[in-house]
């Protein structure tokens, strides 16, 4: 009789251990498409069985496992974070290449070129004073354009520093969010399918933003460094992070004037935004701070745009000076054409202008040597290949600007096709991430008719007893 009971014990368990088994099944289905799910599998083991001993088999639960692999986490969220950063570049970059008319039919590049023609145009005809106005025009048609691309990409970092901002306000999101994992794990160590999936969600989430790593405790909280280490959150910890403007100290400033770049600073108020490489963060820092720094200039640096200003008002302004507003003896000197601000090495394209001063009878043509024509001469071989009026690096002012356009347009040009590439590595990263541990319906169908069956079959196992048992008592009831 101990035997039939045992049995009916073990059968009614068995019952439970196969109903977990369709729950955990049916939660994998339920889940398939829950960001941050990884497939979960009931452990089932197998009970003794020794009859000598008392033991009488069947089945029994040793928790949940989930089938998630730390290891492809860790390249999905590294291909992630890698993508972040192209595509925060290319999306930056491309505003910037706008702004440069690589066309040659307007902005600067047709500005200089008007000029330059004016220039010609004088040199035939240099006491024609319709040529001498249309030099004026034409300068301050081209100082205008100049102000309007530094304008543009001022404007740039100014809209840069905002996305900056609310990137990092959604890095603290995320890193609250990594927090309260962290508190409910402390509280309840026993594993939740469901906190977990919501823990890789976030991480997945700020992949997207900026560059860390992870390290999992012995008491199941997650810490989670920044690239350098620099700990964003650790056990209940966060340690939020800050977005500002600043003109950098270190190293010291050449050019203590220029415009600021944009800091990323920890709790403590360490700055942190070297160890900030990549992600979305990555990519925006480095096109406000890199890029657009070589163009409006930095601490280190007096930009492109602001040298080539600076050598175009110079160059001119010297050739002009240098000579007299006619042959006549006695004439007066030339008039500077351009003026900017001389206190500040980076604000030369922001300040650039026409000479408020300058008439167009003080235009002076003629050179030292008292060639007629010899200043505006001068003036409209800046553009020729073979000038050395003007040069800056071995170029001419006008080679010097198709430069600056080409430049930008290799950093937007690199930055998508890396995007592009790199979308399709971090695709093949999730596709199989999702095949070790993302839901397949087919396997959890499989997963189904199996524990229907066995639950069928020890429902049966119960029957029989049942029956067994109602035979025996009829039995006993008959003897008696």
């Amino acid at each position: 009789m101990s035997n039939i009971l045992a049995s009916l014990t073990n059968a009614g368990n068995a019952l439970d251990v196969f109903q977990q088994a369709l729950t955990v099944v049916q939660n994998n289905v339920d889940n398939s498409s829950t960001p941050g799910y990884a497939t979960q599998t009931l452990n089932l083991v197998s009970q003794p069985l020794v009859i000598t001993g008392g033991l009488t088999g069947g089945v029994a639960t040793q928790g949940l496992q989930d089938s998630r692999d730390s290891y492809v986490e860790e390249q999905v969220q590294q291909q992630t974070q890698t993508l972040g950063l192209y595509t925060a570049q290319a999306q930056a970059t491309g505003t910037i290449q706008s702004f440069f008319d690589v066309t040659g039919t307007g902005g600067l590049p047709t500005a200089l070129n008007n000029l330059i023609s004016a220039f010609s145009a004088w040199s035939a005809s240099p006491t024609d004073p319709t040529a001498e106005q249309t030099v004026l025009s034409s300068a301050q048609e081209l100082a205008g354009s100049v102000n309007g691309l530094a304008n543009s990409l001022s404007s740039t970092s100014q809209q840069l520093d905002t996305q900056i901002s609310s990137t990092v306000t959604q890095i603290n999101s995320i890193a609250a969010q990594i927090q309260q994992y962290n508190e409910q794990e402390m509280k309840s160590p026993t594993p939740d399918p469901g906190a977990e999936a919501n823990l890789y969600a976030a991480l997945d989430n700020l992949s997207q933003l900026t560059n860390f790593s992870t390290v999992t405790q012995s008491d199941g909280t997650v810490t989670v460094m920044l690239g350098g280490g620099d700990p964003l959150v650790i056990g209940t910890q966060v340690n939020d992070l800050s977005a500002s403007d600043a003109v950098a100290t270190n190293p010291p400033p050449t050019y203590a004037n220029s415009p600021t770049t944009a800091v990323i600073t920890d709790s403590q108020g360490n700055d942190v935004t070297s160890q900030i490489t990549s992600g979305q963060l990555g990519g925006l820092l480095d096109t406000r701070n890199n890029v657009l720094g070589s163009l409006l200039g930095n601490t280190q640096q007096q930009g492109t745009l602001n040298q080539f200003a600076q050598t175009l008002a110079d160059t001119v302004n010297q050739i002009l000076e240098s000579g007299t507003v006619s042959t006549t003896a006695g004439a007066a000197a030339g008039t500077a054409l351009f003026t900017y601000d001389t206190t500040n090495a980076t604000n030369v394209a922001a300040s650039l202008a026409l000479n408020p001063a300058i008439t167009s009878s003080e235009l002076a043509p003629v050179d030292s040597s008292g060639n007629a024509n010899g200043n505006a001469q001068q003036l409209a071989d800046l553009g020729n290949a073979g000038t050395t009026a003007g040069n800056i690096n071995g170029m001419n002012l006008v080679q010097f600007l198709a430069q600056m356009s080409s430049d930008i347009g290799e950093e937007n040009q690199t930055a998508t096709t890396n995007q592009t590439t790199q979308q399709q590595i971090a695709a093949q990263a999730t596709t199989l991430r999702n095949q070790v541990s993302g839901v397949s319906l087919d396997t959890q169908a499989t997963d189904v008719l199996q524990f229907q069956r066995a639950y069928q079959a020890t429902a049966q196992v119960l029957t029989v007893i049942n029956d067994m048992l109602d035979t025996t008592m009829n039995m006993m009831t008959v003897t008696t």
